[in-house]
């Protein structure tokens, strides 16, 4: 019996040693690619303090990560995990990713038109979590953006969904875009404190209270309602109440995007006002507010 426990004792050891090898060998070759694509990516730049790969799920993880994307973003993330990846084709046609501990320096590098109004808001970093998951089909040419899920601490609770339709990811090219059409897009919103550190931006602004200021923009939004509705925009007229009663009462927020048939980007700019576009996209507003529209 002695022997048969040294045998099994020996051999658990001698896997676990081969199992370690193995694991160190994977996650030095997959540093190697993840730098080598980085170096292939004009503006990418990507710095991190471990990587680490499961033989059981091939997902990759880095830890310690600080990165600059091409457009110029910077953001640090204490662990970015890519779960599933398209390795075939240059442009991936699938991808879920999640990263947490994100943050971002309040800047217009990094914000654009937004950077000012969140620094009114006395945000300096934007700190959360973000979780990626995409599909693209090449046969149709649509891509489906299963999940875009932001939770900003202490802010808000971002998701996203839906499909881009008539996008080449084979042969990208800038002028594609103006070909691109717009199938079906929901967005979900939680409110922790956006809404009301906005007020208090806006009335700063107008030098006046925040309620007040609540009161003027909600009137606003009220009046821009009832100017769609005279015009026989009901679309227009229901998200538009829809929003006021979000801004007076913030709290959860579905914004559902659902054309007849997909719309061009491209008729969205031409000669279409605001309202317009509203009842082009078939955009339906819902709160959990109780007040009726």
């Amino acid at each position: 019996m002695s022997r048969v426990w040294k045998f099994l004792f020996s051999f658990v050891l001698f896997a676990a040693v081969c199992y370690g090898g193995l694991v160190w060998f994977i996650d030095s070759e997959v540093s190697k690619e993840i730098d080598q694509a980085v170096a292939n990516t004009p503006g990418m730049e990507l710095v991190y303090d471990d990587v680490t790969v499961s033989i059981s799920d091939h997902s990759v993880k880095l830890d310690g990560v600080e990165a600059k994307l091409p457009d110029g973003q910077r953001f640090t993330a204490e662990t970015l995990q890519i779960s599933r990846i398209d390795q075939v084709n240059p442009v991936p046609h699938f991808l879920t990713a999640q990263a947490s501990g994100v943050s971002m320096t309040v800047n217009f590098s990094n914000f654009g038109s937004w950077a000012a109004p969140l620094l009114a808001m006395g945000l300096k970093t934007v700190n959360g979590d973000v979780a990626f998951n995409y599909d693209y089909d090449a046969e149709t040419k649509a891509l489906k953006l299963n999940e875009l899920d932001i939770k900003v601490t202490d802010i808000g609770d971002l998701n996203l969904s839906g499909t881009i339709a008539s996008l080449n990811l084979e042969e990208l090219r800038v002028e594609q875009m103006l070909g691109l059409r717009v199938a079906s897009a929901d967005l979900k919103y939680t409110d922790r404190s956006l809404i009301n550190s906005m007020m208090r931006g806006a009335a700063n602004a107008m030098g006046t209270t925040d309620g007040k200021a609540r009161a003027t923009i909600c009137a606003e939004l009220a009046a821009m309602a009832d100017y769609a509705g005279k015009d026989d925009n009901v679309v227009a007229e229901n998200a538009l109440r829809g929003i006021k009663r979000f801004v007076d009462n913030p709290g959860n927020l579905t914004i559902s995007v659902k054309p007849a048939e997909p719309v061009p980007f491209l008729f969205l700019f031409m000669g279409r006002d605001f309202y317009d576009n509203l009842r082009l996209l078939n955009v339906k507003v819902s709160t959990d507010s109780s007040d009726d529209i």
